[in-house]
């Protein structure tokens, strides 16, 4: 008799066992479904608050900068001054097909009346308020 009653002891332990076991596993999975929410619920809020934070930067940069922007315009001539490399190398084979191709292809050399030279593959800046904001973004003329 007492063998009977051991199985059934050992056979209430596992049963108790695995239903804590389920009960652990129903507790974690809605345990991560309210963090997950929680986190999602906040990171929408954060994205929100960051998004009114740089509009009202925008709008106060707005605000700051000037209304008008200014309406003359200094000209610049350039002058043509033969075709080179576009990294400055010069070539004998400009004209040919494949001319300059480990060097960045073909490009002209311009020379404005200051002295300023630049080579560029496309035509080079025509004002100087062009000049002066791309030597202020880039620290060189972008042409």
């Amino acid at each position: 008799m007492r063998a009977v009653s051991m199985r059934s002891a050992a056979q209430r332990t596992v049963e108790i066992a695995k239903k804590i076991w389920h009960w652990f596993g129903i507790f974690c999975a809605g345990f991560s479904v309210i963090a997950f929410s929680a986190i999602l619920i906040f990171g929408v809020f954060d994205g929100l608050k960051r998004d009114e934070q740089a509009e009202r930067e925008r709008q106060a940069g707005l605000a700051s900068a000037p209304s008008a922007a200014p309406t003359t315009r200094t000209p610049v001539s350039w002058t043509y001054k033969g075709a080179v490399c576009a990294d400055g190398t010069l070539s004998f084979s400009i004209g040919k097909q494949g001319a300059c191709s480990h060097h960045g292809g073909v490009a002209g050399r311009w020379s404005a009346a200051d002295g300023t030279q630049v080579i560029c593959r496309n035509s080079p800046p025509r004002t100087q308020e062009r000049i002066d904001r791309q030597m202020a973004k880039f620290g060189r003329i972008v042409c």
